[in-house]
């Protein structure tokens, strides 16, 4: 191995990119992933012609680690503005992210039904609006993005009351957050407005690999099998006179000159008993969804013509509904369709513990109870086959000012174990981008360390 031994802990996203970088630099690393295979949560699956994201699944306009790494491994993205049905006070209307003076004069009656066009509404959206643009410099997902400087100790919840945004438009406001993050009223004030800051200041754009974000997590681990070591639990990093010197598996310790830990947030005060005390309690503010996930694959189009997804903003027992094959059609077969069906927060923490039949049962009986109009939802015992993906930590959300407190880890670290180096979601913007960019300047941490000791 050139340099010294580098062993990475984790073979999510994070581990998977800072292998990748370290290799491209000439530093052969050893990924130990704890399961049967790498990917975390952006894995995906390949089943009848049909390919399935099990976790990640959408790129937004700022994602500029991830479009790096899409482009030199040979995956071509596909974007799309996508177009969702809302399901509010009992009738569908239908939106786009569409800034422009004429998308709202079409949408008007949508607009009206989503709080938007009240007097509260109109004051409350102009400060929202007024506020977003004006720290657009800061409301990024990029690998570089100063969104830490403004996150602060105010919930989005006391964001939003602050500015005396109406129940209505709250709710309208929460509604995409909801499904996907579970509820975002205790998070940081900073990271939500930067999911709706991409919405406002992009026009929605979003960008996938053509085959899902699934081909991304396998292209990387493709690149990098060589030196992953799956089904490999840690279960210690030992840390010596200021330095982290093995890695601990059950049976083996492993000597070590770096290691980058890339599992959750919430995993490593444990793996590393050696923390200093300020960096173990700035990971306590680490905290993550919960998620639930059914893909049905389907020999028709689930959802209205056109339509990407279908909300349901006002009933937590629902999930969102997407049709990946609109925007992908390379994940199905020509004419058939792909449901994804997905919940977060507290029903997804109750669903979890139910086998895979009743968790389908459940989510598909909530849509059907107020199915899209022209939509052709399967019954309980149709579809060519179905998958469900459980995940306990699904995306990190945090306390607020979780996202200041972690800008001073890599200085905490520096100056006590120094040669220890963090990598997740967790460790810049939280998001697949975020994932991926601190896996590269963790290691490319790593590779100036072992040229400097070198020299």
């Amino acid at each position: 191995m050139t340099g010294g031994r580098v062993v990475i802990v984790g073979g999510g996203f994070a581990g998977l990119c800072a292998a990748y970088t370290l290799m491209q630099r000439g530093i052969t690393p050893l990924v130990l992933e704890a399961g049967d295979r790498a990917g975390g949560r952006g894995k995906g699956e390949w089943v009848d012609g049909f390919s399935l994201d099990m976790g990640a699944f959408v790129f937004t306009s700022t994602y500029d680690t991830a479009f790096r790494l899409c482009e030199e491994l040979g995956l071509p993205l596909v974007p799309s503005t996508m177009k969702f049905g809302h399901y509010r006070a009992g009738r569908w209307v239908t939106t786009t992210p569409d800034q422009s003076l004429w998308n709202w004069l079409r949408h008007f009656r949508t607009a009206v039904t989503m709080g938007f066009l009240s007097p509260a509404g109109m004051r409350s959206s102009f400060r929202l609006m007024r506020q977003i643009h004006r720290e657009a410099e800061y409301l990024s997902f990029a690998g570089d993005s100063p969104l830490a400087e403004i996150d602060d100790d105010e919930s989005f919840g006391e964001y939003l009351e602050r500015l005396r945004v109406p129940e209505n438009l709250q709710v309208t406001l929460k509604a995409p957050l909801k499904m996907i993050l579970g509820d975002p009223e205790p998070a940081g004030q900073a990271l939500m407005r930067a999911y709706i800051g991409e919405t406002m200041l992009h026009s929605g754009r979003v960008y996938i690999p053509a085959r899902g974000i699934g081909s991304l997590s396998a292209a990387l681990a493709d690149a990098c099998s060589d030196v992953i070591r799956v089904s490999t639990p840690v279960r210690r990093i030992d840390v010596a006179g200021g330095q982290a010197s093995s890695v601990v598996v059950d049976g083996e310790t492993i000597e070590a000159d770096a290691v980058i830990c890339a599992v959750p947030g919430t995993k490593v005060a444990d793996l590393v008993p050696a923390l200093p005390d300020e960096t173990r309690r700035a990971l306590g503010a680490v905290s993550y969804s919960t998620g639930c996930r059914v893909v049905i694959g389907l020999d028709r189009p689930p959802l209205p013509h056109g339509w990407h997804g279908a909300l349901y903003p006002e009933h937590d027992d629902t999930p969102l509904l997407l049709d990946r094959s609109v925007f992908l059609p390379d994940c199905a077969p020509p004419g058939k369709g792909l449901l994804d069906l997905l919940i977060g927060r507290d029903r997804a923490q109750e669903l979890i513990p139910l086998d895979d039949e009743e968790i389908k049962h459940e989510l598909l009986g909530a849509a059907r109870r107020h199915a899209p109009p022209g939509s052709a939802l399967p019954g309980d015992d149709e579809g060519l086959f179905y998958r469900v993906y459980r995940w306990e930590e699904a995306l990190c959300m945090g306390t607020p000012g979780m996202l200041a407190e972690m800008a001073k880890v890599p200085a905490q670290l520096a100056g006590r174990i120094d040669n220890l180096f963090l990598a997740g979601d967790y460790m810049g913007v939280p998001s697949v981008n975020g994932a991926l960019s601190s896996g590269y300047r963790a290691a490319v941490g790593v590779a100036e360390r072992l040229a400097s000791r070198s020299g």
